[in-house]
């Protein structure tokens, strides 16, 4: 090889380098899990919550402007929220895109160089490429199905998640019927955790986690129930009650009675009205009086197990019968609120 042929070889390979280093663009395949649900992250650092949406409504319904957390409702466009693992596997699939682009120029340019040699020449010089292993490229695989899905009633973007959300990924709207039922299956959950806390935290802390967990769960069965009926009577008569009317059983049933033509009486059985009415005033013993028995709490129950200055006791039973009734009354306001 002479020494024009060898300069002219490497000004092309130096070439191919130069256009290398600069930016180019790389695409990156990814996958979705096999019910068709693309991984999404939320970009704000104090949540990175995790969550999937049906690669289809990623496509057709989330708009590219705006993508919602389910979790804490951070917004940002929908080119933000790429998991941290999809992050790091593309970035690894890009650098080997580029080790590969490299090795192929090289070894053009050693072929290129064989094809370059006179046979006749007495002195042959060839360029001969050795190693350089290719990367292998795969699409980033998508983690596991997440067993919680939802669909939105506002845009009816499907999503799945694992915990708890709250708001649609796609527009943001707020479900109080997703969060009523969600929050009851999770007081389900916790007021049966006391085994399983006990093998691992002792018995005696798990006893004071596991009924810390039975009494936020009654103030957590009133707060979804009032939600929900807010929102409910807010879309049945494009009104907003007063403030914290549905805490109250006889407030509430008189405003649907006017809004529906329907009162709690008419709408669940006088047996578990009157369990409703112990459960409200607990709730508001453990809310206002740290569960101390007081003259209303008796008059107002008709609860006369206890005596003024005694404690409530709640129970896993107590609890779970109160998520069986508040669920039947929130279903029925449901079916009968359906426009």
């Amino acid at each position: 090889m002479s020494y024009q042929q060898g300069k002219v070889m490497f000004d092309h390979l130096k070439k191919e380098l130069d256009r290398l280093s600069v930016p180019q663009q790389v695409s990156v395949p990814i996958e979705s899990d096999s019910d068709g649900y693309w991984d999404r992250e939320c970009p704000s650092p104090e949540c990175l919550f995790q969550f999937k949406i049906l690669y289809e409504d990623w496509k057709n319904i989330v708009r590219d402007e705006e993508v919602f957390c389910p979790s804490c409702r951070h917004a940002a466009p929908a080119k933000s929220w790429f998991t941290t693992a999809q992050v790091e596997a593309a970035r690894k699939y890009a650098f080997g895109t580029v080790v590969n682009r490299v090795n192929s120029a090289i070894r053009a340019d050693a072929d290129a160089s064989k094809r370059r040699q006179s046979r006749s020449s007495i002195l042959r010089i060839t360029l001969e490429a050795k190693g350089g292993q290719d990367a292998i490229l795969l699409p980033i695989a998508a983690a596991e199905p997440m067993r919680l899905r939802a669909s939105c009633e506002n845009c009816s973007c499907r999503y799945s998640y694992i915990g708890a959300a709250y708001f649609c990924p796609s527009c943001g709207e707020n479900s109080a019927s997703h969060t009523f039922f969600q929050t009851l299956s999770s007081i389900r959950t916790a007021a049966g955790l006391r085994g399983t806390l006990a093998s691992s935290i002792g018995a005696d802390e798990a006893e004071v986690v596991t009924q810390s967990l039975i009494e936020k769960g009654m103030l957590d069965a009133v707060t979804s129930f009032q939600r929900l009926c807010e929102q409910l009577y807010a879309q049945c008569t494009g009104k907003h009650p007063r403030r914290n009317a549905f805490q109250s059983l006889d407030a509430g049933s008189e405003l649907w009675e006017s809004a529906v033509g329907l009162s709690y009486e008419q709408m669940t059985d006088s047996a578990s009205l009157a369990r409703l009415r112990v459960f409200y005033q607990q709730r508001h013993l453990l809310a206002h009086q740290q569960g101390i028995v007081d003259a209303d709490y008796i008059e107002r129950s008709g609860d006369h197990r206890y005596v003024v200055g005694q404690r409530i006791l709640v129970r896993e039973r107590e609890v779970l019968e109160f998520v069986e009734i508040i669920e039947a009354l929130g279903s029925s306001l449901l079916e009968r609120t359906k426009s």
